[in-house]
């Protein structure tokens, strides 16, 4: 079993599967948070770097940080700096960002630790982006098919990022004062391969199975693909993102 928050056991299946975000989004996030290409910005919890390129072809000067070696090793971003680091400790420069970033990865930070350091590491009136994609589980999709077998197998299993009070929590600190929520839905399309990789990448599912549990989903989610001979996963996304303004 994979150690809540170390994705050391998922890295090789995260980056070829997790999907990006939508171009569009990015570009208005950076609208509302100020910022135009050349500016330098971190992406923090950036795993493999799937929001760090989106960034980089955005045009920004972008700072990764991430803590967990397997993820940074198989990161392959030109442009983007990595830096060992984490949300309570970048290890960056005070005021040397224009805008903080973190995608699908702020439900692993502790806020009373991570807020401080992030707003240190902003330049005055500098924003901060949390964003997520979250799967939509529609009746009669495969992935509504695949959270029902989730259920069967793993009852006690839930999101960490659903149905938080992100905006409350962001200006918890003090440190910051909450802007906006924005959103768009998209969709992306999956091999059946890939899909299946998805849910091997997925730590907080792993840990919550454990092995046995995990390996008998697993084992019946590909059973399921075979045998409706599905070429093709659809699986839709709302991505919902949540920015705050330093203080």
């Amino acid at each position: 079993m994979s150690t809540l928050g170390d994705f050391s056991h998922q890295a090789s299946a995260y980056g070829p599967s997790r999907p990006g975000y939508p171009a569009e989004f990015i570009a208005l996030l950076a609208e509302k948070a100020g910022i135009s290409a050349g500016d330098a910005i971190v992406d923090l919890g950036a795993g493999t770097g799937i929001s760090t390129r989106q960034l980089v072809d955005a045009g920004f000067e972008v700072t990764a940080v991430e803590p967990n070696s397997a993820m940074r090793e198989l990161a392959s971003v030109p442009g983007a700096t990595w830096v060992d680091g984490t949300f309570k400790a970048t290890g960056l420069a005070a005021e040397s960002q224009s805008w903080a970033v973190s995608a699908q990865a702020f439900h692993w930070a502790h806020p009373p630790a991570a807020l401080p350091e992030i707003r240190r590491i902003l330049r005055p009136q500098g924003m901060f982006t949390v964003l997520w994609n979250n799967r939509i589980a529609a009746t009669g999709t495969t992935v509504g098919w695949t959270e029902q077998a989730i259920r069967r197998h793993v009852p006690d299993f839930n999101e960490a990022y659903r149905n938080r009070d992100w905006d409350q929590l962001l200006a918890s600190t003090g440190d910051f004062r909450f802007v906006g929520r924005f959103e768009k839905r998209h969709a992306v399309l999956m091999s059946p391969d890939r899909y299946l990789q998805l849910w091997h990448s997925h730590n907080r599912l792993a840990n919550s199975a454990g092995p046995e549990r995990l390996a008998a989903f697993l084992a019946e989610l590909k059973d399921y693909l075979q045998q409706e001979e599905i070429p093709q996963v659809e699986v839709a996304y709302q991505c919902e993102a949540w920015m705050a303004q330093r203080i």
